[in-house]
């Protein structure tokens, strides 16, 4: 998903700044024109206008989390042995950023 993509997507018809996305996710469009993917009051995917993206699990390394951050932003995460990996091997960590 891009920075427009999920810009429509909150906007939607009605043209609102925050829309509920799934159980316990919302997805705002922050005053600095990104916007956020929050999952239990923690912004797990943070696109930014420039495309660059934001990725944190705020410590919750749950299947939940990985299934939004998978669902939500242009990379694919995986676990193997109870750690976290994007599909290119490297190691995932919490506020890395992501090239779109």
């Amino acid at each position: 998903m891009t920075h427009a993509e999920m810009t429509k997507l909150v906007l939607g018809k009605r043209n609102r700044s925050e829309r509920k996305l799934g159980n316990n996710t919302y997805g705002y469009i922050e005053a600095d024109g990104s916007v956020s993917v929050e999952l239990h009051g923690t912004k797990v995917v943070r696109f930014y206008p420039n495309g660059l993206v934001k990725l944190n699990s705020g410590g919750w390394r749950t299947h939940t989390t990985k299934k939004r951050i998978n669902q939500y932003s242009p990379v694919s995460i995986y676990q193997q042995n109870f750690e976290w990996f994007l599909r290119d091997g490297t190691p995932f960590e919490d506020n890395m950023v992501v090239g779109a």
